[in-house]
């Protein structure tokens, strides 16, 4: 019956074409960025899992531009207020409720933003932005690398407050991974355009070389600072390690890290590592990436590995290790960024509500006029308003809301994970075939017509991804009912 139901979805094409609060940080998310060498397609591809305790309630946006006066100002959570810009760029968010760190963006210029916590040894610093970072980063962030810059000075500007942070940063040419420190510290390091990263919840930048530009950018007292604090002592150590000097070594050390870190890099590279190497900041993969190599990875569980404890209920989300897919993932993406075509088009992030296991990836281009309107209050202001009003946001409190369907499911599922896991995959394998299929096809058809109707083709990317995204709603409601 259920691969009745997915195969029914195949007409979508032919219509479309036609016409947790912050505690325990440490164990948060998980990021996977691909250079564009490196990749099946030349594109620059960055995978994500956000976790964050608790389920909450995610709103998807697709946010115009904005044009303010000179006098305009940006207000941070602690009053401190940064001047507006005369005009911002449009984006896509994701907006996870409750939470000052979660959201990711990817803008009209094809600048991916999210973020891993990296907890640092910094005690003594204080900082006024964090939540707003990323905020202003994507409604001014022009390229990876201007954008990287545009954040050290806002950080040395402002201060950073939390205690630490590795925002990765991606356009359609390159990316870099931003390591920040409470204060006014930070480094950034370029992914070889031929490597691949991956990062848990601690620093993988290590040793540096700030006079190459290129590739390393940082704050101007950064090994000073380290020096004057006693955490980098150059007439012993042989070379300045970033880690080593601003990490927390509980956090470096930590089993909720490192097995997810080892397993990322096996995946794809060629050399094994075991737990008792240095594992690289990057490396290079032992064949060509495809999207669904890191939807592999985002949606790994340990499986045959030493590392696979499973409690009595046989959830790999309660495993006993913290695993890559987890309980508190509240959605997994994969950002394919393409400079072979327009913008619009070549930009698209690949997105699972919730664990990579249980969902599809499902589309969203950036030329869509906006997300499905299930998956998002109705006006964009009113759920920036509510951000922290916890009273207000609550999941329990929308039973409209696509998510609080999607929660239901998960719960479902999680309830005989053994058993109701095989109906699950089916139903994620069979849509990702059809899309996978349909992609060539309806990319080749609005390419071509483009140029001479622009408007033609938001309505057909509109199209495309809202009724995909019911289809996946309608479907998980049906798997629920046939138990």
């Amino acid at each position: 019956m259920l691969k009745n139901i997915i195969l029914y979805s195949g007409i979508l094409f032919l219509s479309v074409s036609s016409a947790f609060s912050q505690i325990n940080q440490h164990i948060d998310c998980y990021t996977i960025v691909a250079g564009k060498n490196t990749t099946s397609d030349g594109s620059v591809m960055v995978g994500h899992n956000e976790d964050d305790r608790g389920k909450m309630l995610v709103n998807w946006f697709k946010v115009p531009e904005r044009k303010y006066k000179k006098t305009d100002s940006l207000t941070l959570l602690n009053g401190t207020k940064i001047p507006q810009i005369e005009k911002t760029f449009s984006y896509i968010r994701f907006q996870v409720t409750k939470q000052k760190f979660a959201d990711a963006y990817m803008n009209e210029n094809s600048v991916v933003i999210c973020s891993n916590a990296c907890t640092s040894r910094e005690d003594t610093a204080t900082g006024n932005i964090g939540y707003y970072l990323r905020k202003i980063l994507a409604e001014r962030g022009k390229t990876a690398r201007q954008t990287v810059k545009l954040a050290g000075k806002l950080i040395e500007t402002y201060g950073y407050e939390s205690s630490g942070r590795t925002y990765t940063i991606a356009d359609n040419q390159e990316a870099w991974m931003l390591s920040v420190i409470k204060g006014k510290h930070w480094i950034a390091q370029r992914i070889p355009d031929n490597e691949i990263a991956v990062i848990p919840n601690y620093y993988t930048i290590q040793e540096v070389d700030l006079k190459d530009s290129m590739n390393f950018l940082a704050s101007t007292d950064l090994i000073d600072y380290a020096i004057k604090r006693k955490w980098y002592h150059p007439e012993k150590d042989e070379s300045f390690n970033f880690r080593k000097a601003y990490g927390d070594s509980a956090c470096n050390n930590a089993d909720y890290n490192i097995p997810r870190h080892l397993s990322g890099i096996n995946y794809f590279s060629e050399k094994q590592y075991s737990e008792n190497e240095i594992l690289p900041f990057s490396f290079q993969p032992k064949k060509k990436v495809t999207k669904k190599d890191i939807e592999n990875v985002l949606s790994n569980h340990y499986e045959e590995t030493s590392y696979c404890q499973l409690p009595e209920n046989k959830n790999p989300h309660q495993n006993k290790i913290r695993g890559i897919c987890t309980e508190t993932t509240q959605f997994s993406f994969v950002a394919q960024l393409r400079s072979n075509m327009p913008l619009p088009i070549g930009s698209l992030i690949w997105i699972a509500p919730y664990n990579g296991c249980l969902f599809p990836y499902i589309p969203i281009y950036f030329g869509i006029y906006n997300t499905n309107k299930k998956v998002r209050f109705e006006h964009y202001p009113d759920a920036e308003k509510i951000q922290f009003e916890n009273k207000k946001n609550n999941l329990s409190d929308y039973p409209d809301h696509a998510y609080f369907t999607f929660n239901q499911y998960v719960e479902f599922i999680e309830q005989s994970y053994p058993e109701r896991i095989e109906e699950a995959k089916i139903f994620k394998s069979l849509t990702e075939k059809e899309l996978t299929r349909n992609q060539k096809n309806l990319e080749k058809s609005i390419l071509d017509v483009y140029k001479s109707y622009p408007d033609d083709t938001k309505k057909i990317l509109t199209n495309y991804c809202n009724q995909y995204f019911e289809n996946i709603l309608r479907i998980t409601k049906q798997i629920m009912k046939t138990k």
